[in-house]
């Protein structure tokens, strides 16, 4: 079964945050979103073995708080 991108209004669903997560729909999130169903879609990874939004450990970025949008 296809994973699908849902939009209600302003919200977009992230099926890896939870069931039933809804975030604000931002470009950046809709890009996150269309990533992670080709990852699943075209692919063939399952959700299981994929996370968004990590924290990398050890950064030297800034204030040393670096984020992954999408890991497999």
């Amino acid at each position: 079964m296809a994973l699908l991108i849902e939009i209600k209004g302003n919200k977009i669903k992230a099926p890896l945050k939870g069931d039933d997560v809804w975030l604000v729909r931002k470009p950046e999130e809709e890009v996150r979103q269309n990533n992670i169903c080709r990852l699943v879609n075209s692919y063939g990874f399952v959700l299981e073995k994929i996370d968004q939004e990590v924290q990398v450990s050890n950064s030297q970025r800034g204030q040393g708080r670096a984020m992954a949008d999408i890991v497999v």
